[in-house]
């Protein structure tokens, strides 16, 4: 019975916008977090001579600045061909056969599932038959399943497949499906991709979320890596295999009862370094959240970029250089400070940020729209900009937050009364 590994959305060389900007931060770090997880991945396969891999879309961010992302991956598929271990991947939303201009011959070993129909890739000595789909296009919105073929007597058979199940909150639908699809098949194992989180939608049969290779900001959180599996006569094991060489975090300090900047400040060490503790000796990039009723609100808010520089250099003391902040956001709010009347201009302005954060409707009717600035952007050579991805939920609550926060202080109101 057989054994491989299951990873997806390693977005190799993933492009670096903000990070730069930011004195201290680890852009080489950063840079070349994907290439290392990857590698991990080709060195754990080897050294445990797993025989088949598997990867369920999005190995590349889209079209590449130049060959070298593509010449590296192929490279180390080579070191796979030359361990005698087998890849069989499709394409996704960001590395779609449309999206993609420039190609390369990858080695023998690797099997590119077609698109427009579902295609098999069987191995006979390994008793394993692997059907999939590549996207054709970014936005592919049909369901890919029903087009699927029947699992083939004698083989295990998993599905390969990138895809937003029914209930996948925060991500975009692509070729969108049902876990009943899904059962329906007959398949051993799907195998699947495009949701960063490493999940287990159902255990027997198992359908799995490999998440992330690596954790690639603040929103992808704690452990990444892949997942192995082991199938036998007693039955089908799921394990998640941590690959990743560096971890993000969102720390949350309670600032409470503080009556200056340093005392504020103190509230870092204990999530610091139970977060640096959780991180085993992986470097730490991390988000710091200051909330809670403190003297020191209106000091802290009047001198934000002291704070910053105070918490970062207290966070590289801490933690002997291993952490380093990416971002501090302010929620305090000034002792007995209350919710504003709601028949005040502020009660209104907390009520409209309230509906904005809740009802995706009611943002879109903003029109804030990047689409025709992205594709001016992208036809200047050179030019890597962040715009911010607005159909994504967390950002658009990020996006109000730092309104909230700015609105409030400009009002003279308490700051950092979050949205429920």
């Amino acid at each position: 019975m057989p054994t491989f590994l299951h990873a997806a959305d390693i977005h190799l060389d993933s492009p670096l916008r903000k990070l730069p900007a930011y004195e201290g931060a680890p852009v080489e770090a950063v840079r070349s977090a994907t290439r290392r997880a990857l590698g991990n991945l080709v060195d754990y396969a080897v050294a445990q001579a797993v025989p088949l891999v598997l990867l369920a879309g999005d190995v590349y961010d889209g079209d590449w600045q130049d060959f070298q992302t593509g010449l590296h991956f192929a490279a180390r598929m080579r070191e796979l061909r030359d361990a005698g271990v087998r890849v069989v991947l499709v394409r996704g939303n960001h590395d779609a056969q449309s999206a993609m201009t420039r190609t390369l011959t990858l080695p023998a070993n690797v099997t590119v599932l077609p698109s427009g129909a579902a295609g098999s890739a069987i191995f006979e000595d390994l008793g394993v038959a692997v059907h999939g789909r590549s996207y054709a296009v970014r936005d592919e919105s049909e369901n890919f399943v029903p087009g699927y073929p029947a699992p083939l007597p004698g083989l295990f058979n998993i599905g390969l497949l990138h895809t937003a199940v029914a209930g996948s909150q925060g991500h975009a639908p692509y070729a969108p499906c049902r876990l009943a699809d899904l059962l329906a098949k007959g398949y051993d194992y799907w195998a699947l991709g495009h949701v960063h989180e490493h999940k287990v939608l159902h255990q027997a049969p198992p359908v799995v979320y490999a998440g992330a290779l690596q954790g690639r900001g603040v929103r992808e959180t704690g452990p990444r890596g892949c997942v192995r599996v082991d199938a036998d006569a007693a039955g089908i094991r799921v394990r998640h295999l941590p690959l990743d060489v560096m971890r993000w975090a969102v720390l949350d300090l309670d600032a409470g009862g503080a009556t200056g900047l340093h005392e504020a400040c103190r509230a870092l060490d204990g999530p610091l370094a139970a977060a640096l503790a959780a991180a085993g000796e992986l470097p730490l990039a991390v988000r710091l959240v200051l909330s809670g009723r403190c003297p020191a609100h209106g000091a802290l808010a009047a001198a934000t970029g002291e704070l910053v520089a105070e918490l970062r250099a207290r966070a590289g003391e801490l933690s002997s250089g291993r952490a380093w902040v990416e971002k501090v956001v302010l929620r305090t709010a000034p002792p007995g400070a209350a919710q504003p009347a709601p028949d005040t201009p502020q009660g209104a302005l907390d009520r409209a940020l309230d509906r904005l954060a809740r009802e995706p409707e009611a943002f879109a009717a903003l029109g804030a729209d990047f689409t025709d600035l992205a594709a001016k952007l992208r036809a200047v050579p050179g030019t890597d900009v962040d715009l911010p991805d607005l159909d994504d939920p967390d950002t658009r609550r990020e996006i109000l937050d730092d309104v909230r926060g700015l609105l409030a202080a400009l009002a003279g109101a308490p700051a950092g009364e979050d949205a429920p």
